[in-house]
């Protein structure tokens, strides 16, 4: 195990980054400032070799939204009032943190490759967004700086998708800029949209149960083209088939085929955006029985033809290049 101290903030920044010897700096993450109040963080690192350990003092602390590809991180703090607080960031979650006056330990586990994305906003920035979007929650919005609060959901495939071209984007100089921008806020703005129903999805409902439609959640991903019937993927997760739909549409908002559906949708629109593949292609490959089918579902979705949309697209990525 290593230890750093990080004096203030959770992250290494680059200016940190040149005190610590190669094994930490393979856990610094890259920042951009998207806007007054907004920053992004990236993280695409190997493995460490061992398990690092971090004291740190949060002292002033932004609203923070996590989401991990990869990587185990388990943190244990102690807020204002003396209470310990246990927390993790798994692969395939997502974090809403808000963590002033704090002071803990942080690990990071060896062996996993650590790809991430972090926003952070300043608190009067974020309530600002929230009320713009009628997103509720009253720890953060109630104007008392001094609470701590956190919670952990299920990262969306759709925001999987987005997180990921941010990860992997390769373009540099004012292109990267204006794409981190973009993709940055729709990360934000999607986010604050579905929080509400996040929220309110945890109530009533197991450990066991939640673990079990993110597993089945994953499963879905795995196979878009050939997935299970919701009774034998029922029987993978441990759940009846009634409780899986049900505990699925609390936590996904939707009915476990209906999301099937959302994801297929959600991938092939990237796939087009990414430009690499014909329509016919992405068709196939995010699970849909024929191209003409394929062609209905997305008119019906997005209100224009994949070929049209697509068409769209590398216009608006030509005009960018030239």
């Amino acid at each position: 195990m290593v230890n750093v101290d990080v004096s203030k903030w959770k992250r290494l920044s680059k200016m940190q980054e040149a005190l610590f010897p190669e094994t930490e700096k393979q856990i610094v993450w890259d920042e951009y400032l998207i806007r007054h109040g907004i920053k992004l963080l990236v993280q695409n690192s190997p493995p460490v070799a061992n398990q690092l350990s971090f004291d740190f003092k949060i002292e002033e602390s932004p609203v923070e939204f996590l989401y991990c590809l990869s990587g185990t991180t388990t943190n244990t703090l102690q807020n204002l009032s003396g209470a310990e607080i246990k927390l993790s960031t798994k692969p395939g979650c997502c974090t809403l943190s808000y963590l002033p006056g704090t002071t803990g330990i942080s690990l990071i586990e060896p062996d996993e490759p650590l790809q991430a994305v972090g926003l952070q906003i300043s608190l009067e920035i974020f309530q600002q967004l929230a009320q713009q979007t009628d997103c509720q929650i009253k720890q953060l919005t109630n104007g008392d700086k001094k609470q701590t609060f956190f919670m952990t959901s299920a990262l969306p495939f759709p925001l999987q998708l987005t997180v990921k071209q941010i990860i992997d984007c390769q373009l540099e100089g004012t292109r990267k800029k204006v794409f981190l921008e973009y993709k940055a806020m729709e990360l934000l703005y999607t986010q604050l949209g579905a929080l509400d129903s996040d929220i309110n999805a945890n109530k009533g409902i197991s450990s066991f149960e939640h673990e079990a439609v993110q597993k089945a959640h994953a499963i879905l991903i795995d196979d878009l083209v050939s997935p299970p019937s919701l009774q034998d993927l029922a029987q993978k997760v441990g759940l009846t088939h009634t409780r899986l739909n049900k505990v699925f549409r609390s936590v996904y908002g939707n009915t476990v085929f209906n999301i099937l559906r959302e994801i297929r949708l959600e991938c092939a629109r990237r796939m087009i955006e990414d430009g690499k593949f014909n329509i016919a292609e992405i068709a196939y490959e995010c699970g849909f029985s024929n191209p003409s089918h394929f062609s209905r579902v997305f008119s019906a979705a997005y209100g224009t033809q994949p070929k049209k949309y697509q068409s769209e697209i590398l216009a608006k990525q030509s005009f960018s290049s030239s």
